[in-house]
């Protein structure tokens, strides 16, 4: 059976872990893109919470005017999240394809997801369904991009080293250095990471390594990740 890539990211409210910002891109295996998909979660949105917490969340405040205009001036879709867990799941059908699901540090979205199919607003056991496969990007990255001297040369020149002296390879910094450009700063928007994760998908893959359907585990058990550190000269 054939398979479509699907490259899924999300932005949460920190406090609750409630998913708010859902997109992914869809893909053929040679990373043809093939339809794109963004929608606020209704719920969320129309909670007496939401804007409040996207307010005053340390991590998306700055973003949150963004948000609200998108809102006021009817610029991104904003549907129930049953619904949006439905349009994830009939890509399957849709494709008549196998729906593989691709993102940088896949366990957190695969938890989080569930966790508000499940808790939160009880519309199932799991938002994938049982044909869905997953495949973490960062594990990808870890084992191909990132394993390599040249990588870890650009983040030491660059600063990109955390204060325990530990090379950075989150999605911003990997793509960074895909791109040569150091000042380069992530979205933190749900469907602009897809596209930056989807090229760091389709590189990591022609380099023809196993594809580590593993999720990615606690970082300092993830051995992709002690592999590149031993690579630090520092």
């Amino acid at each position: 059976m054939k398979k479509v890539f699907v490259i899924l990211d999300i932005e949460t409210v920190t406090d609750a872990r409630l998913a708010f910002d859902i997109a992914w891109i869809v893909c053929d295996s040679k990373g043809n893109e093939l339809e794109r998909y963004n929608a606020l979660v209704k719920d969320v949105i129309d909670s007496p919470f939401g804007m409040a917490f996207l307010r005053r969340d340390s991590f998306i405040k700055n973003k949150a005017q963004m948000y609200i205009d998108a809102i006021v001036f009817n610029s991104m879709d904003i549907k129930p999240f049953e619904e949006i867990m439905q349009d994830f799941n009939s890509i399957s059908k849709r494709y008549n394809a196998k729906t593989v699901m691709c993102a940088y540090n896949a366990k957190f979205d695969f938890n989080v997801l569930n966790d508000n199919a499940s808790y939160i607003y009880g519309c199932g056991d799991s938002f994938f369904n049982d044909n869905v496969e997953i495949v973490d990007i960062m594990t990808m990255a870890l084992a191909t991009i990132c394993d390599t001297n040249k990588y870890i040369l650009w983040c030491i020149q660059n600063g990109m080293v955390t204060e325990k002296n530990n090379i950075r390879t989150n999605a911003q910094t990997v793509y960074a250095y895909m791109l040569n450009n150091a000042e380069f700063v992530e979205a933190h928007h749900a469907l602009e990471d897809c596209e930056i994760e989807k090229d760091i998908y389709f590189k990591a893959r022609k380099r023809k390594q196993k594809h580590h359907k593993d999720f990615a585990m606690p970082m300092f058990r993830c051995p992709e990740w002690k592999k590149v550190q031993s690579r630090n000269i520092h």
